[in-house]
Order: structure tokens, then sequence, then C-alpha cells
């Protein structure tokens, strides 16, 4: 899918990834207010923070040295009960003997950044009062920014020395609702990783150095023909007091690994998977404005989601039934967050993490639930999920094929995977074969090109087709099947991989 892949299927943001393509959109949407002005939203009562002590911790796991060995197979070993709250922590049972400093600085040759500007407020979330993240304009090298940083830190509490995550949080949400502070900066997105490529690293070593996970065996990312920044290559987040993460769910649903590579600790609010058509229905109720919304439904949220700038107090999901887990983050800590599981949080000081995707058997089914509805909204998909999810199963077809009769019934390893796999697999054929012959009865002809191995975007719901798109007399560009039958002409062709 070589230049179409690059250019069509391009990743960028903040928080995660904010896509460019939507980044002058929302600075022409700032608010008709001055961005960085407090007032009291009624909508969020901050007026008491007892709501804190509400919130249960998501479970933390302490894998041995041998437990920790591989990452994919300690994470199926701990899913069944992580994916249960939508986040969890893994405390690394080894850890990095090069600082990361010294990675940024010397391995890296002077890493330098531009930062986002963050107001510190909650908005009305109304048409005169959105929310978005500036970018700075100034550039800082990793030791320019920790100085800065350290320096705000030190004039509001005195000294530099960490304080408690209890009262940290409670300092946070004060101060975005009544406090002085106007703004913050994060340096989010930078491409690049902190993990060294010293030989002696024990943790740089390992599989759990995210510079490697996309590529691991069991890794279904391993199949995309060229690296996306963010999700198949890992992303440097570098903030200060309070820089924080919007609510947002990974790009197509995928799955995060976020590690704290040093400083301050980061506080994390999860939901699990499972409650994010709740989430989004709060959100679209009682956080968004009705006029704000682009349209009615269930997508309606998740449009303005997708911006990764919508922040608002948990208490208010507390309040309306939708479960809530928080994490405390230090370094040499990992936090993983499960397929469409919402999340957020904020730095309590200086730190820098390290964040990457990636997608085991069980992500097919949310994978398809996603593309589907980038394409209700007509939006470029950041990956091609049709294409993954056909290359997963002729890899899966050739092993069954080349396999004997005693090593299929003796082998369980990847049953289960297969199992998450087949199904969306089997209802994506079974739709194809459904509109092709329902074109054909039409009098559209089929074209099979082996050729051509590539993923084309429809041209009116950016849906990627890998396994057949539609080519018509009346229209310059390809079509996704679905849209066939809208501008099919007798002269229609549908080409299949």
């Amino acid at each position: 899918m070589a230049g179409k892949e690059e250019a069509a299927l391009k990743p960028v943001s903040c928080g995660a990834r904010l896509r460019r393509s939507r980044d002058a959109s929302i600075r022409e949407e700032v608010s008709m207010r001055d961005p960085f002005l407090k007032h009291r939203v009624k909508k969020f009562d901050l007026s008491s923070l007892d709501w804190i002590d509400q919130i249960p911790e998501c479970p933390v796991f302490s894998p041995s040295v041998e437990e920790f060995e591989d990452p994919f197979v300690y994470l199926s070993k701990i899913a069944p009960v992580a994916a249960k709250y939508g986040i969890c922590k893994i405390v690394s049972p080894i850890c990095a003997s090069v600082p990361v400093g010294t990675v940024l600085m010397k391995e890296q040759g002077g890493l330098k950044f531009t930062t986002r500007v963050q107001p510190l407020r909650l908005a009305e979330w109304s048409t005169d009062d959105k929310f978005a993240f500036f970018m700075s304009g100034r550039k800082y090298t990793f030791r320019d920014f920790e100085k800065i940083a350290n320096k705000g830190f030190v004039r509001r509490y005195s000294s530099a020395a960490c304080l408690p995550a209890r009262y940290m949080e409670e300092e946070f949400w004060h101060e975005i609702a009544f406090g002085k502070m106007e703004s913050v900066e994060y340096a989010c997105d930078i491409d690049g990783s902190a993990f060294s490529s010293s030989p002696n690293d024990q943790l740089g070593r390992s599989k759990w150095n995210l510079k490697k996970l996309s590529r691991l065996s069991k890794s279904i990312l391993r199949l995309l023909r060229a690296a996306i920044p963010g999700v198949t290559d890992p992303m440097l987040y570098i903030g200060m007091l309070f820089s924080m993460f919007a609510w947002h769910v990974e790009d197509h649903y995928l799955y995060s690994i976020n590690y704290h590579h040093c400083g301050a600790s980061k506080t994390w609010y999860g939901i699990p998977g499972k409650a994010a058509p709740d989430f989004e229905k709060v959100v679209r109720e009682h956080v968004y404005d009705h006029e704000i919304l682009s349209g009615e439904g269930e997508t309606a949220a998740f449009d303005i989601l997708l911006g990764k700038t919508t922040m608002f107090p948990p208490n208010i999901l507390l309040h309306h039934h939708v479960p809530v887990y928080r994490a405390i983050q230090k370094p040499g800590e990992f936090v993983i967050t499960f397929p469409r599981a919402y999340h957020s949080g904020f730095s309590h000081g200086f730190n820098c993490g390290e964040a990457v995707n990636f997608a085991v058997g069980e992500w097919f089914p949310l994978g398809a639930i996603a593309s589907q509805r980038y394409a209700l909204l007509k939006r470029i998909p950041l990956l091609p999920y049709e294409e993954l999810l056909c290359k997963e199963a002729a890899l899966i077809d050739h092993e069954f094929s080349t396999s004997s009769y005693k090593d299929l019934t003796t082998s369980t390893g990847d049953t289960h995977i297969q199992h998450w796999m087949k199904v969306p697999f089997v209802q994506l054929m079974r739709l194809q074969h459904c509109v092709r012959w329902s074109l054909m009865k039409m009098g559209a002809r089929t074209h099979y090109k082996a050729d051509i191995d590539a993923t084309v975007l429809c041209s009116i719901c950016k849906r990627d087709c890998y396994v057949a798109h539609v080519m018509c007399n009346c229209r310059v560009d390809a079509i996704c099947l679905c849209h066939g039958k809208n501008f099919f002409t007798l002269s229609a062709d549908i080409n299949l991989s």
C-alpha cells in the first residue's frame, strides 16, 4: 500500500495523536472568549472534592523476571482480569541502567521539541466556549524544559520535592476550576524513544522496549507495510505540573502501553471498554451543549472526543453510574489501556513518559466497530483494518494447511486468539459476497487483480477497502461496495484483490 498508506493514512496528535487535518479546524473553532479565562461551569460541581475517595484503584501487577520475559504472553495472562477495568498498571521487575537524560541528550544527539500550551480551566463546551491546545512555538531541549518545569513547581510549593498523590489530585481539580494558573505546557507526540540502545541496559535489551513491541511475532501490527508514529513506533510525552491528557480512546480502539521513564508521578483515570457507550452518553447529554454536536445519536459526541481536548472531572461519570478507576504511575511502571477504554490524566510535575499502541487477536472485533464509526464520520483511517484482518486470516490458513493433524489437535496456544479473528473475518466475507452478488446482478463486471495488493480508500466515506472496491464511470475515484449501489452504472467494475 506504499504511497497511499503514507499519504492517506497519516498520523499525529496531542493527548495521544491529534490529527493534523483537525488541528487547523480546532484553532478556528477556539473559544470566542479569552481561552485562558476561568469562569464557573455549573455543569461541573467542584465545590467539594470528596468524590476523589470514591474512585477505586485499578489492578496492579508485579510480574517476576521469568513472567516478564514475553510481553504478549504476560498480557494475555492478566487480560481476563485487567480488561474489566479498562486500565491496569504493571511494575517492571527490571529497570533501565542508562538514565533517560543521558539517552535523550547524548545517545540521540540533543533532542529538541516544541510544546503545546494547554489552558488550565474547564470549558462550557458551548458554541462560544470550546477548548483547544495551541502550539507554543518554543523549542526546548530536555534539560531546558526540566529547568522551566521545576522552576514553576518550586514557585508554587517552595520546594522541588514530590508531594502525595492524593494532595496533587485535589490541587489539580481545584486549580482547573478556581486557581490562578492560566496555562501549562506539554510536549506530546514527540517522535523518538528514551529506551537506551546500550547493550548493557537490561530494560532496553528486553522485549518491553517499546521500540521493539510492534514487530514481535504475536503483534498484529507487524503486518503493517509502513511505520506509523505513535502506533508502531513510540512517541515521547514530556510534562510539567498539571500537564494533562484529555479524555480519549486510542485510534482504532487499539491497546496502548505507556512507560514512565522519570520524574513526578501521573494520575490516570480509566473507563472499562464495555462502559464506553455509557461514557459517550454522559458526555453527549451532560458535557457538550446540544448546539455543538454535529448530529444525533451515539456518534455525535464521539466526533468531538476524537479531537482529544475534552477534559472534565470524573465525578460526573460517577454520578451517572459509569465506572471509573485510577492509576498512580511512577517511574519504572507501565500503564496498559485496553480497547475502547476511555482514559485521561495529568502530571504531578516534570516527567517523561513514552507510549505506543499494539494489537492482538482480541482487538479485531473492536477494530471493526471503530472502522465502521470512522466511515460514518467520513474520517480517514490511521491504519488499514481490513488489510490486517485478511493478512492475519491468510497466515492462519497457511498454518492450518501446513500443520499435521496431531499439531492441530494438541496446539492450544493461539486457539483463543484465532477465534477472535475468525468471527469478524467471516462477517466481512459475508458482507462482501452479499453486496458483490447484488452489484453483479445489476450488471457490474468483476475483475480479479492479483497484482494489486493495496488498500484503497472509498472516496465517499473514506472506508479502507482491501478485498474489493468499485470503479464507476460516474466517478473518478474508487468507492466501497457499500456505496456501490448508490452510484451504480452499467459500466461499473468491481475490482477484487
